[in-house]
């Protein structure tokens, strides 16, 4: 198997399931928005297809940046960690001074139109996933792994609670604590970082107007969702419920006929596919998503190095976490977030992001050990895949190069070691380390 050096051409194959999934998204979303949009485009800005087109203009933007990303060899981005953190955390910081204020918040550029957390999210995984390759089997040791690893999330959320952006904050912190899970971190620091993460953001909702407010009239509304103060919540789940199983047919809902479902396009796009296309409908973007986990982790496991792993791990989850997050909003199990549901809804800073992330997906998949020869060469080493039991430092799911068998209930596979993967890092120019 080709290893993805610098003039590497891979022989490998793209993930044509994980772009399928993607592409039926893609598409449900375009449909959708122009669906649930239509109303509010036609009485603010007299067409119809305003928000329909710029959703098509930021797709295309969008396939252009997963093209480019997925004929990248992903091995670059851990080259150049450190410079695209530094401008991720550059822009966290600009929005802040810069930015233009929307319902309350300041978390956009250029009216509302550049969302810099939502590029942000790739970067932050980017970097994590470079930094917990580069300690090894060190992570374990709490002044090499848990400390740093505590300073460098609490920054990046401090950066994005100060927009307020708490919902994408907790996005960011899980899925970096997954990432540390993988790499091999002790369960006990994990509990740590749970601790210490939950108390943070219940002082920040505490003094935060903003979120205090939203948590409070949500806690007042579980027991009868329909009656909430909340608005948002009491009109998505009646939407819901409108929808019944079949729906009421694409145009038809009156969730967004009526502006009863505020953003229906953007962060409540749900309630508008649980209302036209019922629960039959509702239940088909969940499958779609299940999916999208099952790949998305699949190339994960079959990934070259660790870094490449770590990476498609943290791809796969943000994306997940996400779309449950906006999901369970409009199930009134989440107070209001203002997340959107990847792929789906309304919104050019997320949907390109996350074009950009499924295409450094689909390079990894590109050097996955599934391309490569099934039989093991003489002297060459093999992978050992999964092996969920380790508690010893090392990845649970393990780094390439290991000489000794899978453990007990391991899965080991037969693919040659490349030459150019050592401990789990890939020198310059694709040359081997040591």
């Amino acid at each position: 198997m080709t290893t993805p050096g610098r003039n590497s051409k891979p022989k490998g194959h793209y993930d044509w399931g994980l772009l399928s999934v993607v592409t039926i998204l893609l598409m449900l979303g375009v449909v959708m928005v122009f669906s649930a949009s239509y109303p509010r485009g036609l009485e603010g800005y007299g067409d119809p297809f305003y928000f329909a087109v710029r959703q098509v203009i930021w797709l295309a933007i969008g396939i252009a940046g997963l093209i480019v990303t997925a004929r990248i060899p992903y091995i670059f981005w851990e080259r150049w960690s450190i410079p695209i953190m530094g401008v991720a955390l550059l822009s966290l910081l600009a929005v802040i001074v810069f930015g233009a204020e929307r319902f309350g918040a300041t978390r956009t550029y250029y009216q509302g139109s550049i969302q810099p957390s939502e590029p942000a999210k790739i970067a932050i995984i980017i970097y994590v996933s470079a930094w917990l390759t580069s300690k090894g089997r060190r992570i374990r040791d709490a002044r090499a792994g848990l400390l740093p690893f505590g300073v460098l999330m609490g920054f990046v959320a401090v950066l994005i609670v100060l927009q307020p952006e708490i919902s994408t904050a907790v996005l960011i912190v899980a899925t970096a604590a997954v990432m540390l899970f993988v790499a091999g971190a002790d369960l006990k620091q994990l509990a740590v970082v749970g601790v210490v993460a939950t108390g943070t953001f219940l002082l920040v909702i505490q003094y935060s107007s903003y979120a205090g407010d939203r948590i409070q009239r949500y806690l007042a509304s579980v027991g009868n969702p329909i009656a909430s103060d909340e608005w948002q919540v009491s009109q998505g789940v009646q939407a819901l419920m409108r929808g019944g199983l079949f729906g009421r047919g694409l145009g038809n809902g009156l969730a967004q006929q009526t502006g009863y479902l505020p953003v229906s396009w953007s962060d409540n796009i749900y309630g508008v596919i649980g209302e036209e296309l019922g629960l039959l409908g509702a239940l088909f973007v969940i499958l779609m998503f299940a999916l999208l986990a099952y790949r998305g982790l699949r190339i994960a496991l079959r990934a070259p190095d660790n870094f490449g792993m770590l990476l498609a791990t943290g791809i796969t989850t943000i994306l997940i976490l996400q779309s449950l997050l906006n999901m369970a909003v409009i199930v009134a199990v989440s107070p209001p977030t203002g997340v959107t549901l990847p792929f789906v809804s309304y919104g050019g800073s997320s949907l390109v992001a996350s074009l950009a992330g499924i295409g450094v997906l689909l390079s990894i998949s590109r050097f996955s050990a599934e391309s490569a020869p099934r039989t093991a060469q003489p002297g060459r080493y093999s992978y050992e895949r999964v092996d969920l039991g380790r508690g010893n430092g090392r990845s649970r799911v393990s780094r390439p190069g290991r000489r000794d068998s899978a453990r007990a209930g391991a899965y080991q596979a037969t693919t040659p070691r490349p030459p150019s993967v050592g401990d789990g890092r890939v020198r310059r120019g694709g040359k081997p380390n040591g």
